[in-house]
């Protein structure tokens, strides 16, 4: 163990921290697999319930989901079927979050670095 007291972190570097933590990066594959992943499920989840739940009529209302993937149908291949679209879906919303998330931050970024360079412009031409 080495004797040097940690250094106190100041207000300042703490404000400069949240400031960088929170304009960080996000992770577009991560976030899309936990997307597709979650509507995947749901799909599958859902399905599953109606299948199990049975009937005459088997989950009308969610058979509709054929009508944007086709294949699917409420059963439990179905279900299957909707697990991968509903992946496939939750994969690009998520991709696509992350993706204009990311753009905007540096739009963001690059304003406020060319109004901090006028700025300074500005000052040097004042004197």
């Amino acid at each position: 163990m080495s004797d040097t007291p940690t250094p106190e972190v100041g207000p300042k570097d703490q404000t400069e921290q949240i400031i960088v933590q929170s304009l960080a990066r996000l992770d577009g594959v991560a976030l899309g697999i936990a997307l597709g992943m979650l509507g995947g499920l749901v799909i599958l989840v859902a399905t599953g319930f109606l299948v199990w739940k049975g009937g005459d009529v088997i989950g009308p209302n969610l058979g509709l989901l054929s009508q944007f993937f086709p294949g699917y149908e409420v059963s439990a291949l179905g279900g299957l079927v909707g697990f991968f679209y509903g992946f496939i879906s939750g994969f690009c919303l998520g991709w696509l979050t992350a993706f204009l998330r990311n753009f905007a931050v540096a739009v963001y970024i690059h304003i406020l670095k060319l109004r901090s360079s006028m700025a300074a412009v500005n000052d040097s031409i004042d004197r």
